[in-house]
């Protein structure tokens, strides 16, 4: 009932009904007849109320608790909320002022009160919008009329400005160089420890060439929304020139196993990049750095991820010299004949 405010009116009625019957029972018979009557006036006076005021549809059958009510009493004239004296003279007009007893008249009246709370309470919030003035519904249909209307230009200059630099579709670790993206290579292991001199020595994966020494780097990974790195680092990756041992004095290594990466590094700084939680940037803390050609690995916590700078090595700390002895295993600068590789 407290859903539908048309069976709380209904419900209204029926009480109203059940009520007056109690009190009829030692009524004569022409004053029960005017009261039924004058009650079935105040229940179609506030249906009518119900229809003009607050365009509730009407009930489509208001059942009788007994045959003697009337099958067709007479419809409230259309107006305004009817007030007490309005009610009187509706069901005087109906019924008769010389017929109907006081009693019965302040019955209705009552009745018409609660009727009317019950419909105005659960429509509160219509009767506030039908209130309005009619310059604000005008603006509420404004932005209806201008749906499906094509954009201005100055709307579309309002849309989304295109990524600064081109994004990655795949999740990968990759270099951002001439506006171009070149994705990485994982090495083998676990990235060596800051503290430790020289790594073991490992193959390369595969050339990975960048156009320049000034590289930025795009980490996308899906764990990076709760997991993103505020520092990284790049370090120089060395080649094993040459080997001396007491079985091959001298002996050249082969290429393919025959790097290791040294603690020679630069600081990176990352920053997330705002439209995108799975993605964020590393940039040199040094805005002037400029990586020499050679051989380098990105290291992100244990992983470490090679790249190339491509061009003439020059740099000496790109060349290096393993001497292997009882005592253990040495590494010493490459010889000057040796830099250039």
């Amino acid at each position: 009932m407290k859903a539908d405010p048309e069976l709380m009116r209904q419900a209204v009625y029926d009480l109203a009904r059940h009520k007056l019957q109690e009190q009829l029972v030692d009524s004569n018979p022409t004053d029960t007849k005017c009261a039924e009557r004058a009650l079935e006036a105040a229940i179609h006076g506030v249906e009518e109320f119900s229809r003009q005021q607050v365009s509730l549809p009407a009930l489509s059958s208001v059942p009788l608790l007994s045959s003697a009510f009337s099958r067709n009493p007479p419809r409230a004239e259309a107006g305004p909320a009817p007030s007490g004296s309005d009610l009187v003279e509706l069901i005087h007009r109906a019924n008769g002022a010389d017929r109907l007893p006081l009693w019965a008249v302040m019955t209705a009246a009552v009745l018409l009160t609660v009727g009317t709370v019950f419909i105005v309470v659960p429509q509160r919030d219509r009767l506030m919008t039908l209130g309005r003035p009619l310059g604000d519904q005008r603006e509420q249909t404004v932005p209806e009329k201008a749906v499906g209307t094509p954009a201005s230009p100055t709307a579309l200059n309002r849309s989304p400005p295109p990524p600064s630099f081109p994004r990655p579709t795949d999740y990968g670790v990759y270099a951002l160089g001439d506006d171009a993206l070149t994705e990485l290579r994982l090495l083998p292991g676990r990235a060596p420890d800051a503290r430790v001199a020289i790594s073991a020595a490992f193959r390369l994966p595969g050339k990975v060439s960048l156009p320049n020494g000034h590289p930025e780097f795009i980490v996308f990974r899906r764990e990076t929304t709760t997991n993103i790195l505020e520092h990284a680092e790049v370090r120089v990756i060395a080649r094993i020139a040459r080997e001396f041992s007491a079985e091959s004095a001298g002996k050249r290594i082969d290429d393919n196993d025959s790097w290791v990466i040294r603690n020679f590094s630069y600081p990176y700084r990352s920053s997330p990049v705002p439209d995108n939680p799975e993605m964020y940037r590393l940039h040199s803390e040094d805005p002037t750095l400029q990586l020499s050609p050679g051989q380098y690995a990105l290291i992100l916590k244990d992983q470490s991820y090679y790249f190339s700078v491509g061009g003439a090595i020059v740099d000496p700390r790109q060349c290096i010299e393993r001497v292997i002895a009882t005592s253990g295993t040495f590494y010493s600068a490459c010889k000057k004949r040796n830099h250039a590789l």
